[in-house]
């Protein structure tokens, strides 16, 4: 099976970091460019006045591609779950923040 060969871990790997990468330094962006502006949050000015929620998600995105690079290029087999548990967090990311994005970025 593919699933648990190198080849798929560090494919996987980079295919979810990069992704992870890519929302959180247009989030980062976003952030710098409503601060500079006044725009309101990624997340609207009455969920998140301050902005602070938006650079929380940034970080934790960029955070997660970090990790989702290192998950899949190191061998750990031993540690059972941990590809699951990451792919799952992965999903969380992909699932508050894409749809959001994808909005704006097309709607402007």
């Amino acid at each position: 099976m593919f699933e648990g060969s190198r080849a798929f871990d560090i494919a996987w790997g980079a295919t979810t970091g990069t992704l992870c990468f890519a929302l959180g330094i247009a989030l980062v962006y976003r952030w710098v460019m409503a601060r500079r502006t006044g725009a309101p949050s990624f997340f609207g000015s009455a969920v998140d006045p301050s902005r602070s929620l938006h650079l929380a998600w940034a970080i934790f995105a960029l955070g997660m591609g970090g990790t989702n690079f290192g998950c899949r290029f190191i061998d750990h087999n031993y540690l059972l779950g941990v590809h699951e548990g990451f792919f799952a967090v992965t999903l969380v990311v992909y699932a508050v923040v894409g749809p959001r994005l994808a909005w704006l970025t097309f709607a402007a």
